[in-house]
């Protein structure tokens, strides 16, 4: 499991990367206000097509660290 510090963004932006929860990652394609707390785990440098990319269907995201 993933360590819990979960605080309420306000917003949400495109490219976030959040964990809801202790075990729920989410990668946020879209910009939008939230009361929900997440802990912030990164986000996408260049998050430019993601909706367009993610919003369409099943898709599959590969997490990896160096």
């Amino acid at each position: 499991m993933l360590p819990v510090k979960a605080a309420t963004p306000g917003t949400v932006r495109n490219g976030d990367l959040l964990l809801y929860g202790p075990k729920t990652v989410v990668l946020f394609y879209e910009t939008f206000p939230t009361s929900y707390s997440y802990t912030k785990l990164g986000r996408i440098d260049d998050p430019q097509g993601l909706a367009k990319v993610l919003g369409a269907g099943n898709v599959m995201v590969t997490f990896s660290w160096k």
